[in-house]
């Protein structure tokens, strides 16, 4: 909902959005020439391959010995459910109305779930014998009693056979609320949960690293040591996990842990097949065929009660990790708003995702940890022609400016040199659009600023987290202390900040306090930022402000499970600050002490605090 309410849509703006959908249909097709899952069958999607044609011929077949040649609305309806059936996938939200933090933008981490899936769809290339039809993907940016009705009307008018959600483990006690609701609706859903927080509460992850971590040799070992858990930690965690409680098994059926991207077309063959099925038949079947799980690529499992044994059991994948240069593009077509970034004048952004991973090690952050846990490599980076590829398709489907979501975009400098290269070339033959990215004050120089700035970087996002950051904590400030002229970290931003004030770029800061800084590196951190916003380095509304909290998945959370600190339940609703998107029971600073950070942040950064950053239009 656009936030001056609803607006009529004139005829005008319906003709622009049936002619910006017919572009982004052609625009598709052409980009799709290049991928076929039956590669026999020719490049062209527009022809639909010779396995697709057989699967139409035989349910032709088999909808004439059902229903005849019965015609009109009703004998419609059911010839389409006989061929079809329901899907429906929700990102949940990990804020509530009005808190800040609300994010509007596109739910990346489900959109690359169901890309194969969305793909395959599109071109007539689903393997299952009748074919799931997507009703719907639900995106709000934030929790709230509007978003619970629509849900319950989707789910109602649909009665979806297989739902998806995918969560943060900050938004988990809301993605368990949203397959409660489903459930209440809704029985026979089936209801599927993934996301980071499933993957990074899984043990089985942590028991094979563990075990792995075991057999390093002396160096190694003590490297990773937090990664080694005693049975005891292990099942510390075993209690926080998906299916650990009564109500968990009521309501959520199966879990994807780790890679989804060929799994869930996979699943999802299986209920094409197994039609209709219910939730225990399904989970008989999947147990009894892991076979063609484990055929697949992608690292991880799935997750699921055994009805017979009513133990935890999981159906694993082949471990191979996946080459993210062979995946499909995104499908953008099926979020239900734009991005309209401040940063970018209310533009309308795509999101893109060159790189998985990072390869810094912050103990407060789950990138690097992700990767180690699931014994993936620490970056997974697509080629620059392969990113160049999707930027040119966005910019033809009409986004004008793009923002990289990778957590250390400029991490690699040969990659990205030969990136800005490309888009240097688009730029001189007027491809134009400005585009931004996050990363580190360490990861950047004045030369490679200027070069971005004249390729289109209007604006960075740096996550400098405190002028004088503890070095143990923040890994990222270590790789300072290392060069041949040793450089301080706060003097390195101010540098940063100007240089790119003068390239052109607009500067946004992430700051986190309970690190375990003193009241007076606080001020001071607050102080530097201000000077440099009085400069006119970093623009109104730049500065986002978080409190450390221990994330499953993090090296603190490694920390709080090898030791006996209660570990943090996410089920439980967070009790949020409504100036911190992450100040929750659970973080660092709690209680008044947050308000106090609060009010001293806003007497001296003034209007350099952020607000609300994204705006959207439905």
């Amino acid at each position: 909902m656009h936030p001056e309410g609803p607006r009529a849509v004139t005829g005008a703006q319906e003709r622009i959005r049936r002619e910006r959908a017919a572009r982004i249909a052609r625009d598709l097709s052409e980009h799709e020439r290049g991928w076929r899952w039956y590669p026999g069958d020719g490049l062209d999607p527009g022809t639909v391959s010779a396995e697709a044609m057989r699967r139409e011929l035989d349910r032709d077949r088999e909808l004439v010995e059902r229903l005849g040649t019965a015609t009109g609305p009703e004998a419609d309806r059911l010839r389409h459910r006989l061929k079809h059936f329901p899907v429906l996938f929700i990102s949940a939200p990990h804020v509530e109305e009005h808190a800040t933090g609300a994010f509007p933008g596109m739910p990346t981490p489900l959109l690359y779930a169901t890309c194969l899936l969305d793909r395959m769809l599109r071109i007539d290339e689903f393997c299952g014998d009748r074919v799931p039809e997507v009703v719907g993907v639900l995106n709000p940016p934030a929790y709230s009693d509007a978003f619970e009705r629509t849900l319950v009307e989707c789910v109602a008018e649909h009665l979806p056979v297989v739902v998806g959600i995918s969560n943060l483990s900050e938004g988990h006690h809301f993605a368990l609320r949203i397959a409660e609701l489903v459930k209440s609706v809704s029985p026979n859903s089936i209801v599927l949960l993934g996301g980071q927080h499933e993957d990074a509460v899984n043990p089985d992850a942590y028991r094979s690293t563990s075990e792995r971590v075991g057999a390093m040799g002396d160096r190694q070992r003590e490297v990773h040591r937090s990664y080694s858990l005693t049975t005891r930690q292990l099942d510390r965690l075993a209690a926080l996990q998906t299916f650990a409680t009564e109500r968990e098994r009521t309501i959520v059926d199966i879990v994807f842990a780790g890679d989804a991207v060929f799994a869930l077309p996979e699943l999802l063959a299986v209920v094409a097949e197994s039609l209709p099925v219910d939730a225990r038949a399904l989970r008989k079947r999947l147990l009894a065929d892991r076979a063609r799980f484990a055929a697949l690529p992608g690292v991880g499992q799935l997750v699921l009660v055994d009805d017979d044994t009513q133990l935890i059991t999981s159906i694993p994948l082949s471990g191979v990790p996946i080459d993210g240069n062979k995946l499909p593009f995104i499908d953008v077509t099926r979020i239900s708003h734009e991005n309209l970034f401040s940063v970018f004048g209310n533009r309308p952004t795509a999101q893109v995702m060159a790189a998985l991973g990072c390869k810094y090690s912050c103990s407060f952050c789950h990138e690097s940890a992700d990767a180690f846990l699931y014994n993936q490599p620490k970056i997974r980076q697509r080629t620059p022609e392969h990113v160049m590829r999707e930027i040119r398709l966005r910019i033809d489907q009409g986004f004008d400016a793009v923002f990289f979501d990778d957590s250390t975009f400029t991490q690699n400098r040969r990659w990205l040199s030969d990136l800005l290269t490309m888009l240097e070339a688009d730029r001189a033959a007027g491809r134009r659009f400005e585009w931004g990215c996050q990363t580190t004050v360490n990861d950047v120089d004045e030369g490679l600023l200027r070069r971005m700035g004249e390729s289109g970087c209007s604006y960075i996002y740096f996550g400098v987290e405190s002028a004088q950051p503890d070095a143990v904590r923040v890994q990222k400030v270590q790789q300072l202390r290392l060069l041949a002229e040793p450089t301080d970290w706060t003097e390195q931003f101010r540098r940063v900040a100007r240089w790119c004030r003068t390239a052109g770029i607009r500067v946004g800061t992430s700051l986190q306090f309970g690190l375990g800084e003193t009241d007076e590196q606080r001020i001071r951190t607050l102080q530097l930022v201000a000077d440099l916003h009085r400069e006119g380095c970093v623009p109104d509304g730049c500065v986002a402000l978080n409190l450390n909290s221990p994330y499953p998945g993090t090296r603190q959370w490694l920390d709080l499970m090898r030791s006996d600190a209660p570990l943090p339940d996410y089920r439980d609703k967070l009790e949020r600050h409504p100036a911190f998107e992450t100040a929750h029971q659970f973080s660092a600073i709690t209680g008044e002490a947050v308000s106090d950070l609060y009010h001293l942040a806003a007497d001296i950064l003034g209007s350099a605090l952020h607000q609300e950053a994204v705006r959207t239009r439905q």
